[in-house]
């Protein structure tokens, strides 16, 4: 046999196998993914990212295909840092929403170099919910890495081990039992915790303790960063030692320094994670900001009357509408009930000021937002809130303060 020969052999063998692999991709339409092509692409991965010159200090895996990959590129880089945060679905009006199932708090160290890994991405929404998150919480650089891209994902991922057009099985989707997170509606129902008692869920509303603008006269005090007194630290202990025995699960606060110091001694007491967030922070009084009552009365007579029958219709030159801080406290509010939902934790504390927390109240009780300074809580004061099955809120008791040790 000539070489010629040999070589038409070659080919004709080639181009039969190729046809074969052709017919054989179009007959079957999905096909699993072995282990040595996970092992290559986190090889892949790891080397583009050091061509890059970037190197995580954290990495993060996306649910179970990311707990595999994200624990092969830790490898790869000398095991870094990695932390696994698995997804969880709940449907609503049949459509499939979808979160994290842990939301944490890291150390600065470890969020300036954040690697989000999955093992596969498809339309790209967990990788966008998981990176919006970790911006949000202060990563300085966010990288993504994905084993297996599928085609037409509207997310950017930064490293991509293959790519393809098919809905392709992982290596690990070797079980019967492996349930893929396309489930049914009912199936997913069918895998929820059965709680062996329905815990009521409990909203513990504190004002903060005496600051010195409230020391100096009762001023309006919104936006002004003014901290707490000797005497509104010693009222933090005691609410804190009120709250220690029932079980708080978190507790969020307003930005300013005497609501912040004063969660933080609750903190101390009762446990729970601390979070800051914005939508609890004081109106801004405007021109009012830093002035007595009484100074007000004296250069706005007419206005300070009418501003004390309705606040909506006649508020200080230059501040806040109390509507659009109602919408954002109420913000707040929605995202604590989801989270209480999702993540099956039932007791909060929000830490927070005397007219927002007011506006909350009259917000979630269905009152009239415009009687909403017709309420006195006071310094250090608590409002337990209980919320029923259907999510409607009752007061159980409002501004408590039998537990101060001195009385105003």
């Amino acid at each position: 046999m000539g070489i010629y020969e040999i070589i038409g052999l070659v080919l004709g063998f080639v181009g039969a196998l190729s046809s074969f692999w052709y017919i054989y991709e179009k007959l079957v339409p999905i096909r699993r993914l072995s282990w040595r092509s996970a092992q290559k692409a986190s090889l892949n991965i790891t080397s583009k990212m050091l061509r890059d010159g970037f190197s995580p200090t954290l990495i993060v895996g996306i649910g179970r295909g990311g707990a595999i990959m994200g624990a092969m590129v830790s490898g790869c880089l000398g095991h870094r840092p990695l932390i696994v945060i698995d997804r969880k679905y709940v449907w609503l009006e049949g459509r499939r929403i979808e979160d994290m199932l842990l939301r944490l708090r890291f150390p600065p160290e470890l969020l300036e170099k954040v690697l989000l890994v999955a093992g596969e991405t498809h339309t790209g929404n967990t990788m966008r919910l998981y990176y919006n998150y970790f911006s949000e919480i202060g990563a300085k650089e966010i990288r993504r890495a994905t084993f297996y891209l599928q085609e037409g994902c509207t997310e950017p991922i930064e490293y991509v081990g293959l790519k393809h057009s098919k809905n392709l099985l992982m290596p690990w989707m070797f079980s019967k039992q492996y349930v893929r997170e396309d489930r049914s509606e009912e199936e997913a129902k069918a895998l929820l915790p059965v709680k062996a008692i329905e815990e009521p869920n409990v909203c513990f509303v504190v004002r903060h303790g005496e600051s010195t603008d409230n020391a100096s006269g009762d001023r309006y005090s919104g936006i002004t960063d003014s901290p707490l007194t000797e005497r509104g630290l010693r009222q933090a202990e005691d609410t804190g030692r009120a709250l220690q025995t029932e079980g708080i699960d978190r507790i969020y606060t307003s930005p300013m320094k005497r609501a912040v110091a004063f969660a933080r001694v609750i903190q101390s007491k009762t446990g729970g994670m601390l979070i800051i967030d914005r939508r609890l922070r004081e109106l801004d009084y405007g021109d009012w900001e830093g002035l007595t009552r009484q100074e007000v009365f004296e250069r706005w007579p007419e206005l300070y009357t009418a501003y004390k029958q309705d606040p909506i219709k006649h508020r200080p030159p230059n501040s806040e509408d109390p509507q659009e801080a109602a919408e954002r406290v109420l913000s707040l509010w929605s995202d604590i009930q989801r989270s209480m939902f999702h993540e099956h934790f039932h007791k909060v504390v929000l830490v927070t000021h005397n007219s927002i927390a007011k506006i909350l109240l009259c917000s979630i009780l269905g009152e009239p937002l415009s009687r909403y300074r017709e309420r006195r809580l006071d310094n250090a004061s608590i409002t337990k809130i209980v919320i029923d099955k259907s999510g409607k809120a009752f007061t159980e008791y409002e501004n408590k303060t039998d537990h101060l040790s001195e009385k105003t």
